[in-house]
């Protein structure tokens, strides 16, 4: 997806989220949060050669529960290094996306999300003996999804543990990264 394209998906989710906003006014639920985690690569192996697939990600995010039961979180997440002979990869971007939630009883909420991920990954390659070190970077937009289990601690402070899929359309290729991550949120 060209930049373009990109800009003019992100204005039409801001319009959306303004839109809802505006109509559900009265409804309160402004929060913010971070998690940190392990994140797991899941695409090709950088330059050919094996890689590590392991890397430590965070993310950090801002929401708006419209209702118990549904919400919107805008934020930024970095996925980690990804080490391997053939060089190193970076994956990082922002995401908005729609957040439904159920309680469970006990303080326990199951969460799922669906959204839209602008990644960028940038990868440098170790080609020494050919050319010397090269470095190469593309963004892209597609989607993400994600999984996860809430515990309210208090009426303003939350746990969660999440599984997250950021999906990326960069660099001529569609790699899927896993962040498994727990974290705390705060209600205003």
């Amino acid at each position: 997806m060209n930049k373009s394209n990109a800009r003019t998906l992100f204005t039409g989710g801001l319009l959306v989220v303004g839109a809802l906003l505006a109509v559900s006014a009265r409804a309160e639920g402004l929060y913010v949060g971070g998690n940190v985690g392990g994140s797991h690569d899941r695409g090709d192996p950088i330059g050919g050669l094996s890689t590590d697939r392991s890397g430590t990600g965070y993310k950090l995010y801002g929401g708006y529960s419209l209702n118990p039961y549904f919400g919107l979180e805008t934020g930024y997440a970095d996925l980690g290094h990804f080490n391997g002979d053939g060089g190193r990869l970076r994956a990082r971007g922002l995401f908005l996306d729609a957040v439904g939630s159920y309680p469970l009883g006990y303080n326990f909420s199951v969460l799922g999300r669906l959204g839209v991920f602008t990644g960028r990954l940038n990868q440098q390659l170790n080609d020494i003996a050919v050319n010397g070190p090269s470095d190469d970077h593309g963004t892209g937009t597609s989607y993400k999804l994600g999984a996860g289990l809430q515990y309210d601690l208090s009426k303003s402070v939350a746990l969660r543990g999440e599984w997250e899929r950021y999906r990326f359309n960069a660099l001529d290729t569609k790699p899927a990264i896993n962040l498994f991550s727990v974290g705390v949120n705060y209600r205003f």
